[in-house]
C-alpha cells in the first residue's frame, strides 16, 4: 500500500498507521471507503474509549457576525497529534456553533451535550468523532457571552491558550485593535480581575490579612505595617488586575492609561482566559 495514501488517511482521521493500512487494503485503496470502514469499527469501541484520560486538546472560540454573542470552549483529547487533526477541529467548530445558536445560554455541560447541530446532538457528534479518530474526546468547559456592546476573541499560537473579551461600544477599526491588544495582554499576563472594584471583597480582605501577617512575621514595626501592606497590595493589583497591569507593549503605561490614550470611551466589561489543562 502506498505510504502517502496511508499518511493522508491518518491525517484525515487520526487513526493509527496499521488501522489505516488495513482499512485501505479492505477498501482497495479507496480513501473515502476506508474512512467509513474506520468509522464503523470505531463506533463499536467509542464507549470503551470514553473513560480514557484526556490531557491534551485546544481552545476554540466563535463569535456571531454582529459580535453580540461569543463562545469559547476547551475540547480535550488524549494526544497533541489529534488536537491538530482536521476532524477534531471541525468537531470543535460544530460544538461552538451549537452553543452560539442556542436560544439561551446552556447552564451545564450536560445542557451542551443535548444541543443539536445538523440534526445530531453534540453528544452524538463527539461519540462519532471518537469512533473515527480513535481517541477519547471530552468537552471540558465552555463560556458564552451575550452583550449590548461587542465581543472579541483571541487564540494564541496552536490553541493552548484562548481569551474572550466583552467591551462596551461598537466594533470599529480602532476598538477592535484595542480589543486585540487587550486579549493578547490577558493571554500573556493572566489577570484574574477586570478592575480593583471587581475583586471579591472577601478575597481582598483575605489578601490583606495575609500581607499583614507576613509583615509581622518579618518583624516590621507596627507603625509601618500599614504602608508596607499598601505597597504590597499595589503589587498584587499590578499582577492580578487587568486595568492596573503594565501594558506589555509599553510598560510605562498601565492598561487603564493605554485605553484612555487610544479610546477613552471604551470599557472592559468582562473576560475569560482558558488554558488547556489549567484548573477549573
Amino acid at each position: 500500500m502506498d505510504s502517502q495514501i496511508v499518511k493522508t488517511l491518518r491525517e484525515m482521521t487520526g487513526a493509527g498507521i496499521l488501522e489505516c493500512k488495513k482499512a485501505l487494503e479492505e477498501a482497495n485503496g479507496d480513501i473515502q471507503k476506508a474512512k467509513e470502514i474506520l468509522r464503523v469499527r470505531g463506533l463499536a469501541k467509542a464507549d470503551k474509549k470514553a473513560g480514557r484520560e484526556t490531557r491534551e486538546g485546544a481552545i476554540f472560540a466563535q463569535l456571531s457576525k454582529d459580535r453580540k454573542s461569543g463562545v469559547i470552549i476547551e475540547l480535550n483529547c488524549e494526544t497533541d497529534f489529534v488536537a491538530k487533526n482536521e476532524q477534531f477541529i471541525n468537531l470543535a467548530k460544530e460544538i461552538c456553533s451549537a452553543i452560539l445558536k442556542a436560544a439561551q445560554t446552556p447552564q451545564s455541560l450536560q445542557d451542551v451535550l443535548s444541543l443539536t447541530q445538523d440534526s445530531k446532538s453534540v453528544d452524538e457528534l463527539i461519540r462519532s468523532a471518537i469512533a473515527i479518530i480513535g481517541e477519547n474526546i471530552n468537552l471540558r468547559r465552555f463560556f458564552r457571552f451575550d452583550t449590548d456592546g461587542f465581543i472579541h476573541s483571541y487564540i494564541h499560537g496552536i490553541g493552548k491558550v484562548g481569551v474572550m473579551l466583552e467591551l462596551s461600544g461598537e466594533p470599529t477599526e480602532n476598538s477592535l485593535q484595542v480589543a486585540q491588544n487587550l486579549c493578547m495582554q490577558i493571554a500573556a499576563m493572566k489577570p484574574e480581575f477586570v478592575s480593583i472594584e471587581t475583586i471579591d471583597p472577601q478575597a481582598l480582605e483575605s489578601e490583606k490579612r495575609i500581607l499583614i501577617e507576613q509583615a509581622k512575621q518579618e518583624g516590621k514595626p507596627e507603625n509601618v505595617i500599614e504602608r508596607v501592606v499598601e505597597g504590597r497590595l499595589k503589587k498584587f493589583y499590578q499582577e492580578k488586575v487587568l486595568l492596573e497591569q503594565p501594558y506589555i507593549k509599553d510598560e510605562k503605561l498601565s492598561i487603564k492609561d493605554y485605553i484612555k490614550s487610544v479610546n477613552p470611551s471604551l470599557q472592559v466589561l468582562r473576560f475569560v482566559r482558558l488554558e488547556v489543562g489549567s484548573a477549573l
